[in-house]
């Protein structure tokens, strides 16, 4: 299972990666990630994660790590490919 941590010093509250999330929102049962009344990102029901990263691609503030994730299999091309980060907004 892999460990999705919220880096709260870093996290802005858009709500992108809960909407992005495919495991993640009003029509999931038990979402992944979920925005807090606090208005802070927090992790739910990590369980549920797929390991798409879609969540840590569009992080506008890099706020999201996941670790431990299993890799891809082997043959299986990369579906979201690392972009390089040339500045935080």
């Amino acid at each position: 299972m892999p460990e999705i941590r919220v880096v709260s010093e870093r996290c802005v509250a858009c709500g992108d990666c809960v909407s992005l999330c495919p495991q993640s929102g009003s029509d999931v049962a038990l979402p992944v990630l979920v925005l807090a009344e606090n208005g802070q990102v927090e992790v739910a029901d990590p369980r549920g994660c797929i390991c798409c990263f879609t969540c840590v691609e569009f992080c506008r503030s890099a706020a999201i790590m996941i670790t431990g994730a299993l890799p891809a299999a082997e043959g299986q091309p990369d579906v979201y490919p690392t972009r390089p980060v040339s500045r935080i907004i």
